[in-house]
């Protein structure tokens, strides 16, 4: 898995990559264009989008998804920056500053320091750095997932019946429970709606899987089809649009009727999950459905549908 030898990275030309004498102001690289984060507050150093090409290309060689490369990307470069100083010299010192720095300077949540502290170990693991075995990853926090009732899916998705496009890609989204990227790579040849199926290529973990879809959401797809013919010639995505505008897109239609609470597009795959369990699906169906690698993450939605466990509290109800 090593992307180098100790002795490359220790050089005086990598030794700079992460070492404290600054560099002259350089332009923004490919590897950190387009990231959806302010800029670091530190000056980069010269030699550093080097060492990120090198670790974006081992990272897209093991297939990662394209999201999870550019999340470790800009995490890596964050890290490195804040280190200032070759990465084989890491010590567990420097990981729990930065630790720190992440909760205290940063305000990361939980969920994103057990993102970054993830990340930072893959770094350093690809590049034969011994301090990857003292990265201390956080647990990962159990919060409860937010959905919406069946009345608030519906109004949402009824807000979009006079745009094709919108209409059709909260159906997928709220009836087929994709993540946001999947939605975004859907193409084409993916639909099968005489049948009600919708293959999603890559899903997390690189795994494809088949999803079902219900009747309506195939019309949806059809109509919008007919009007994206003439619009995305040469694009075979579904829909060719990118993750930013179809989370803007839900976030706009759910203020637009009324829902005070946040709503994402991930919301509507929650609210998949626990209508469907509420309506009596096996928790196994759901995590085909869904792409869960394991049932265990699917059986966070049995903590969610309270009236099922009332229900069975009720049969079970003891008489003493």
């Amino acid at each position: 898995m090593s992307v180098g030898s100790e002795a490359a990275l220790s050089s005086p030309s990598l030794a700079s990559v992460a070492g404290a004498a600054p560099g002259r102001p350089r332009r923004a690289s490919s590897v950190d264009s387009g990231l959806p984060f302010p800029a670091l507050e530190r000056e980069v150093p010269r030699e550093l989008p080097r060492l990120l090409e090198r670790f974006q290309r081992l990272m897209e060689g093991e297939g990662k998804s394209p999201w999870t490369v550019k999340q470790y990307v800009f995490t890596a470069r964050h890290f490195l920056v804040f280190l200032r100083k070759p990465l084989l010299e890491t010590t567990p010192a420097d990981l729990e500053a930065w630790r720190e720095h992440l909760v205290l300077t940063k305000r990361y949540s939980k969920a994103s320091v057990y993102g970054a502290m993830r990340a930072v170990a893959f770094l350093l693991r690809a590049f034969g750095s011994r301090a990857a075995e003292q990265v201390e990853v956080p647990r990962r926090s159990a919060k409860l997932p937010n959905f919406l009732t069946e009345e608030e899916a519906h109004l949402l998705i009824s807000s979009a019946s006079g745009e094709p496009r919108d209409h059709a890609l909260l159906h997928v989204l709220g009836y087929g429970g994709l993540r946001v990227g999947e939605v975004c790579r859907l193409s084409v040849d993916d639909l099968d709606l005489e049948n009600g199926l919708l293959r999603v290529r890559a899903g997390k973990g690189d795994k494809d899987r088949m999803v079902v879809v219900d009747t309506t959401t195939c019309e949806t797809l059809r109509v919008w089809l007919a009007v994206r013919s003439e619009r995305a010639v040469g694009d075979l995505r579904v829909f060719p649009i990118c993750r930013e505008s179809v989370q803007r897109m839900v976030r706009q239609r759910a203020r637009e009727v009324g829902i005070a609470k946040r709503v994402t597009p991930h919301t509507l795959r929650h609210t998949l999950a626990t209508t469907l369990l509420k309506r009596g699906l096996d928790l196994r169906f759901i995590q085909k459905q869904l792409g869960h690698a394991s049932v265990a993450t699917t059986q966070i939605y049995t903590h969610v549908d309270t009236g099922a466990l009332q229900e069975a509290y009720r049969r079970a109800q003891p008489t003493y």
